[in-house]
């Protein structure tokens, strides 16, 4: 089965802004009752998937929390497999998992090879529940390691749960999740410089684990495609398809590059100007102070935070700086040990395997600059 974001289109639908839970990094504006129109949603998608494109279209449902509003989804769902669009698409949507039991679970386990559901977890028992309002026991966890295997689950980690960092990567590790997009939370303070001493500390307990345990796949937290970095246009990418790959619906059907751009999320002012950004520009999305990095990139940023809180698309949060770059570091260090330490599995490699060790090695070269400062 594919995954949902391998397809290459997005269209997001948001069903409704209410939640179950309050989350402690939650940027949406959870008041609102409003749910989605499903007929002007029907008109919307049937124009949209009677043009056929090369990569097909994935339909994230989006809220709050999409289960809130099951019997719309199921509708919405029904009708899009019964009608023969030329374009091939998939469904997907990203819950809390507390409402998937039952009716719910019963119809998605049906339906799953045409329905995706990504799970957020953010790790143990313990940081769950700090994070997500006492949630833990709700989720039946196996259901989704068993029902979607390869799509994983999303870990957010806050500044109340960073010191478990790594207990919560290996306790997912241990339900069997392969698949692990782990990631500090934007639009919260990081400010405070014991985050970057405990961040390292994490970071180097995730290596011994991952050395330890080399058949896992790392978590992304932990995983820097440094041979990306012998590609120059690299250097220019994006971190997502906002405003190019993507189009996102707010209640009322109005597109936006993505979901942070709602007016319900960034305000009016703000929701209004982003249509005057262009996302296919690299200038939009690079700062002054950091086009000049080596390490760009591979820093992940957010365009929506950055434009929620500093009014620009490329402005990224400088707290979080120092916090990227002992990740880099560290993971650097693992990866340069692992290639050049371990020669053991090297004549199992493939020439590709082979290739692709070299141009690591290469990538962290670029670094060195940087990365001899870290010692």
């Amino acid at each position: 089965m594919k995954k949902a974001e391998k397809l290459e289109r997005n269209v997001y639908i948001t069903t409704n802004v209410s939640c179950n839970l309050d989350c402690i990094y939650c940027y949406e504006d959870k008041t609102s009752k409003e749910t989605f129109d499903v007929e002007k949603t029907k008109k919307r998608l049937a124009k949209l998937l009677s043009e056929k494109t090369e990569k097909h279209t994935v339909i994230n449902l989006h809220g709050g929390e999409p289960f809130l509003v099951f019997s719309k989804i199921k509708e919405l769902c029904e009708w899009l497999w019964e009608e023969n669009f030329p374009e091939k698409f998939l469904v997907f949507a990203t819950s809390n998992g507390t409402l998937i039991h039952g009716e719910i679970k019963e119809w998605l386990m049906k339906n799953r090879h045409k329905f995706i559901v990504g799970l957020s977890l953010d790790g143990t028992r313990e940081m769950q529940n700090t994070n997500r309002s006492n949630s833990f026991d709700l989720i039946d966890i196996d259901f989704f390691v068993e029902t979607w295997s390869k799509q994983g689950v999303k870990m957010t980690i806050s500044p109340q749960t960073i010191e478990k960092l790594a207990e919560g990567i290996i306790f997912l590790h241990s339900k069997n999740i392969q698949d692990i997009r782990a990631n500090l939370a934007y639009m919260v303070d990081w400010s405070n410089p014991k985050y970057v001493e405990i961040f390292q500390r994490e970071l180097q307990k995730l290596a011994v684990f991952y050395k330890a345990n080399p058949h896992l796949p790392k978590s992304s937290i932990f995983n820097v495609n440094f041979a990306s970095l012998t590609d120059k246009e690299n250097k220019n990418k994006k971190w997502c398809g906002a405003g190019t790959e993507m189009v996102a619906h707010d209640i009322d059907g109005r597109g936006y590059p993505c979901h942070l751009f709602f007016e319900s999320v960034c305000g009016k002012e703000k929701s209004e100007k982003i249509n005057n950004v262009n996302f296919a520009d690299p200038k939009e999305f690079i700062s002054d102070e950091c086009a000049d990095c080596l390490m760009l990139a591979v820093c992940p940023t957010c365009y929506g935070s950055n434009y929620i809180e500093r009014g620009n698309i490329g402005s990224r949060d400088m707290s979080l700086c120092k916090m990227n770059k002992i990740r880099i570091y560290e993971i650097a260090k693992y990866e340069y040990d692992k290639i050049v330490n371990n020669k053991t599995d090297v004549g199992n490699l493939s020439d590709e395997e082979k290739y692709k060790r070299i141009r690591t090695l290469d990538g962290i070269e670029i670094l060195l600059p940087y990365l001899n400062t870290f010692n």
